[in-house]
């Protein structure tokens, strides 16, 4: 009776570690997170493009792009985040506008990607600078300069 206890106990035990180690890592530590867009660059007008209250959530092989309590109004969007790690490029595409936890199955217009420095639904940005605090991006488009939030 008493081995019965000690070896339902272990198997409790092994099961519960083994449970609690299979967490998601990140494809990069130094990506992933919360992102504040300070700014971008337009690179066809040279235009510095001042943000308020836009962010940038990277988990995983998600972004989302939102404006937290700004003053626009901007639509948010899920879309899909690729991290090439070889090249250090990243992609962003398939963007949908977000519904609660989710998208709404309703594709992101071009127009409403524009105040996040995108123009496109599928942009493909090198990595310029990265650290602890700092993320700079350039597409073809424009280069964004974001801050960790």
């Amino acid at each position: 009776m008493k081995k019965l206890k000690i070896k339902t106990y272990i198997k409790l035990l092994i099961i519960l570690l083994l449970i609690n180690g299979c967490e998601k890592a990140p494809m990069n530590n130094q990506i992933e997170g919360m992102w504040k867009l300070e700014e971008y660059t337009t690179h066809e007008d040279q235009i510095t493009h001042t943000c308020e209250r836009i962010y940038y959530s990277i988990q995983l092989w998600m972004v989302e792009i939102a404006e937290k309590q700004g003053p626009h109004g901007y639509k948010s969007s899920i879309g899909r985040f690729i991290y090439e790690e070889n090249t250090n490029k990243i992609i962003m595409k398939d963007f949908y506008y977000r519904s609660w936890t989710t998208d709404n199955k309703e594709a992101t217009i071009i127009e409403d990607l524009k105040p996040y420095g995108l123009n496109n639904l599928e942009s493909i940005f090198e990595i310029i600078d990265i650290n602890k605090n700092n993320l700079v991006l350039r597409s073809d488009y424009a280069t964004l300069r974001f801050t960790r939030f």
